[in-house]
């Protein structure tokens, strides 16, 4: 094939990509990289086959395959602009694989080499990138700085789409702060820009707003957003992004007491997060599918799906859905009327909550063990301390609205009133 025969396969490919029909788009990727393997005058137009095929193959939620996608397009690519992209992109994907230290690795690397090409757009993503990295890793500041540098210097550029994802990624490590307020004004910056970039993008920031008035416990208006950004999710057929939907609107409707519904989107949200390998995605839809079977007194699957998870979390040492694992646990203890077991889990809970800065599970776990105290004097101790709880929440909000919708809420009400 020749050059202009070799751009219209291209092309092809793009199109179909956008109409959603990924098998044309993967066969037409794979004619031109069957026809540019020696050639060096086409090594741009294979390069790019090679990016958008792995890209393609990310979002169709093949994730192992597009890394070593990836990873081909870094080792043909040689030492210039296109390694540093392909750096930044294995880095994105092992951040959500949940490999943190391969992806700083890998983000520190791109950094390096576009500064010594003086390339600002590479060193912009490179910043971007390695800041949710850094903040998972424990050097929030870092991440934070990084992603300022980034911000500024995709404005100079006039990059909206990479100014979007700094605002995005800036929104995560607020709210994973409790900086609530801020997140969501990083997230609203990022869905304006993103209404302009594409349909997936949109779908992402809307379920990250979502997310944020789930943690107020405004499920009205999380239900209103992830409900869009699953329209969005479905539409585009990038199996990723409908995952995590399904399981933010199966926890939104379950919270608002309809159950039975919800659970049919967390069972599709964990089924997809099998077939697209997402781990996270998995693990958050066991825990609240057993919340949601503890609701409905369903023992036999509460058990089942806490115990999944348990067994996962434990044999990868993710604390953090450890802890999880053993509230939900202590719940089915309480369910069985099996209290001392109850407050084993719970304590054991506890720790894991304390150690890993999960202050929202903190408090609960705290108005748990209050309530099957064996004697009153216990059980205001432990309200008092899931009350000063609530209040090291509320008080890095800053916007007054958003921090009474937090205070108001009926769960923590609950708690407030036997305190003050």
């Amino acid at each position: 094939m020749n050059q202009s025969e070799l751009q219209q396969l291209l092309q092809q490919a793009q199109t179909a990509s956008q109409d959603k029909d990924h098998e044309t788009a993967l066969a037409c990727y794979d004619s031109v990289l069957s026809e540019t393997k020696e050639e060096p005058e086409y090594k741009e137009l294979r390069l790019t086959a090679i990016r958008e095929r792995s890209r393609l193959l990310e979002l169709m939620g093949e994730r192992e395959e597009a890394l070593a996608g990836y990873e081909s397009y870094y080792l043909e690519a040689g030492s210039n602009k296109h390694a540093v992209e392909a750096l930044v992109l294995i880095g994105d994907l092992h951040t959500d694989m949940g490999r943190h230290r391969e992806a700083l690795d890998a983000y520190d690397e791109a950094l390096n080499l576009a500064e010594a090409f003086n390339y600002t757009f590479g060193r912009a993503k490179a910043l971007v990138g390695s800041s949710l990295t850094l903040h998972r890793l424990g050097r929030t500041e870092e991440g934070l700085s990084n992603i300022r540098k980034s911000l500024g210097l995709f404005q100079q550029i006039e990059d909206s789409e990479g100014e979007m994802r700094a605002w995005n990624r800036l929104g995560i490590i607020h709210a994973q702060a409790g900086q609530i307020d801020r997140a969501i004004h990083a997230f609203q910056k990022s869905l304006e820009l993103s209404r302009e970039i594409g349909e997936r993008e949109t779908a992402i920031n809307l379920s990250n707003l979502g997310e944020c008035h789930q943690v107020l416990f405004n499920m009205e208006d999380a239900l209103e957003y992830h409900r869009e950004a699953l329209a969005l999710a479905e539409s585009t057929a990038f199996r990723s992004v409908e995952a995590d939907t399904c399981r933010n609107l199966g926890y939104d409707l379950y919270n608002l007491g309809q159950v039975k519904e919800g659970i049919r989107y967390l069972q599709r949200a964990l089924e997809i997060s099998d077939e697209t390998k997402q781990r996270d995605v998995k693990l958050q839809s066991l825990y609240t599918l057993a919340l949601a079977e503890i609701r409905r007194e369903n023992r036999r699957m509460a058990w089942k799906y806490a115990e999944e998870l348990k067994r996962i979390a434990e044999s990868r040492n993710y604390r953090v859905y450890q802890a999880d694992a053993l509230h939900a646990l202590g719940l089915c203890h309480k369910l069985d009327g099996n209290l001392e077991a109850a407050e084993q889990r719970w304590q054991e809970a506890v720790f894991l909550a304390h150690d890993t800065g999960r202050q929202f599970l903190l408090w609960q776990l705290h108005a748990a063990l209050a309530d099957i105290a064996p004697n009153p004097g216990l059980a205001q101790v432990h309200l008092q301390i899931a009350a000063d709880i609530i209040h090291q929440i509320a008080y890095p909000i800053e916007n007054e609205a958003v921090r009474n919708t937090f205070l108001e809420a009926p769960q923590v009400q609950r708690v407030l009133a036997h305190v003050e």
